[in-house]
């Protein structure tokens, strides 16, 4: 038996982007080496790897989907 994770930080979606004010957008921004936050496809191909025979190897594992915010 597999069991793993995914953790995402601020996903960008577009009734979030409306509702954002750009100054609270911009220091999300800062907070993520990457320069973007994050998407719903982003998540998506995560929780797919992770779903497919490519991960069969891996096991107790949570993955930070978060554009280098959690770095160690």
């Amino acid at each position: 038996m597999r069991v793993n994770g995914v953790s995402s930080s601020t996903i960008m979606m577009d009734r979030l982007e409306g509702r954002m004010p750009q100054e609270f957008k911009e220091r999300m921004l800062a907070e993520h080496p990457l320069g973007r936050l994050g998407t719903p496809l982003d998540v998506a191909n995560v929780t797919a790897f992770l779903a497919s025979e490519t991960s069969s190897w891996i096991t107790g594992l949570t993955i930070d989907v978060a554009g280098g915010k959690w770095m160690p």
